[in-house]
């Protein structure tokens, strides 16, 4: 009976020289994806990309799927530095949109760094083997936004938190990876981040608390029939 694939490197890189050589090859693989897509990446393209011979690529990685579990690790540890610096307790005074707009921003911006690979990563992941390494990253993930939404000042308009952060989390991803996979009439990366920004602080932060908080929603244009100012002075009349 043949022996089942690994797919985490054969040799794990210690010393600086071969950090530097397992660099190169996801940095190669990387860039060919950019450029011509995963048929041509193949482990023979890829080493003479990354300036190293075919054999010397085969002792960090078993074959190519091994290479793209790699990008994927190293992927996900970035998207959770990133938001365990924007939802760090030092931040907890800054307001909702400042706060949702940085996680937002950040996403996306890992996502058009290399918008090639992260195509070819997404329906890799969908592949269910590799099922257990999304969980365990989404999971990490809406713990932080959880901890969050339990921790900061605003009032929080959902009862469920642990709902609202697996929801709110899973909205803005999805929304990012299909524009990535298709092309959206009337979507660019500016009207992206306003409408999930705008979505996201309506679902999770009291409206009321919101209009009278947040300087964005109290730009906007207003719609007709009604008048926000009158209506505040209702409520001033009433108090």
């Amino acid at each position: 009976m043949p022996s089942k694939k690994t797919k985490t490197p054969r040799k794990r890189p210690q010393q600086a020289r071969a950090q530097e050589t397992v660099h190169a090859i996801l940095e190669a693989t990387v860039q060919l994806l950019e450029r011509a897509g995963p048929d041509a990446a193949t482990t023979t393209r890829i080493a003479e990309v990354a300036g190293v011979s075919v054999g010397t690529l085969y002792q960090y990685f078993s074959h190519r799927d091994a290479i793209f579990d790699a990008l994927q690790e190293r992927e996900f540890e970035r998207a959770i530095a990133l938001m365990q610096t924007v939802l760090s307790d030092d931040n907890l005074a800054k307001s909702p949109r400042e706060t949702v707009s940085g996680c937002v921003q950040g996403m996306l911006a890992l996502y058009r760094a290399s918008p090639g690979m992260h195509r070819v990563l997404t329906m890799e992941g969908l592949r269910s083997g590799k099922a257990d390494r999304l969980h365990s990253f989404d999971l990490r993930v809406i713990s932080l936004v959880r901890h969050f939404l339990a921790a900061t000042g605003a009032p929080v308009r959902r009862k469920n938190v642990d709902a609202a952060a697996f929801i709110a989390f899973q909205c803005a991803r999805a929304t990012m990876l299909a524009s990535l996979l298709e092309t959206p009439a009337g979507v660019n990366d500016q009207a992206l981040v306003e409408e999930l920004v705008d979505l996201l602080l309506r679902y999770l932060v009291d409206d009321e608390w919101l209009s009278e908080h947040d300087g964005a929603t109290a730009a906007r244009p207003k719609a007709k029939g009604k008048s926000p100012s009158a209506a505040t002075k209702t409520r001033q009349k009433n108090v």
